[in-house]
Formats: C-alpha cells, structure tokens, sequence
C-alpha cells in the first residue's frame, strides 16, 4: 500500500499509524518512522513567528506518490506513507511524516531517510521562514 499526499490541515500521526498497522502482514520485520516537526533555531531567521510552506510543483500529491514508488520498488518495502504539510505553520506543528515497513530493519531505515532526504533538497516543497 502507497499513501502520500500534502495537506494544508494538521494531520493525525496516531490515526495514520494505526491504519498502517491495520494493512500489516506477518511478512514485515521492521517499521520505521520518521515525524518532522518544525525547529527553532531557523535555518535563516533564528526566531522565525511561523513558516510557509509552498508547493513548487503544479501537482505536489503527484511527486510525493511518485517519490513514494520509488521508494517502494527501491528498497522492496511492503508500505509506505509519506504526509506533508503546506500552508502556514508554527514551531512545534508536525511537518512531515513517513512511515514505511519491509522485510528488514536495513531497507527500512535506508528508504525512511532517502525520502526524508529527497523532500529536504525543496524540489517539490519550500519551507520558508517568515519574521
């Protein structure tokens, strides 16, 4: 199962994490979860009020589906999800999160940060700080 998509609403990790488990089979070893929340210091303005967070391509749900495939097919994962905030957001709010399970903990742990990783180099999605 592939899940990935952007939301401009606060999303629930708990909720999410409990349907991934529900699609879970005695085939996976390892889950492994990454959930982003947006840190102070700034990367540009220390004590930012908010960020800004922008889609910089037309279909954003795309790419991340997209990126999530890659995922799946590359490291041989069972799941994936992958939630992305957009819009305005404060210290503290969950940004990003991805969960994905396979078979072992190695895979798993590689295809969490290469997407991590691959969202961070801003293709698909800026992050903004605003005064």
């Amino acid at each position: 199962m592939i899940t990935a998509f952007a939301t401009e609403e606060p999303f629930n990790v708990a909720e999410l994490y409990s349907t991934f488990l529900e699609h879970e089979t005695d085939a996976t070893g390892t889950i492994v979860m990454h959930h982003g929340q947006v840190k102070r210091p700034g990367k540009h303005i220390p004590d930012f009020s908010s960020v800004l967070l922008k889609p910089l391509v037309q279909d954003v749900n795309a790419a991340l589906s997209t990126l999530a495939e890659q995922a799946k097919r590359r490291f041989k994962l069972h799941q994936i999800v992958v939630v992305h905030r957009l819009g305005v957001i404060n210290a503290r709010d969950s940004v990003l999160l991805v969960i994905v399970s396979g078979k072992t903990r190695d895979r798993c742990f590689s295809a969490c940060s290469w997407v991590v990783d691959t969202i961070k180099e801003e293709e698909f999605i800026s992050l903004i700080e605003q005064e």
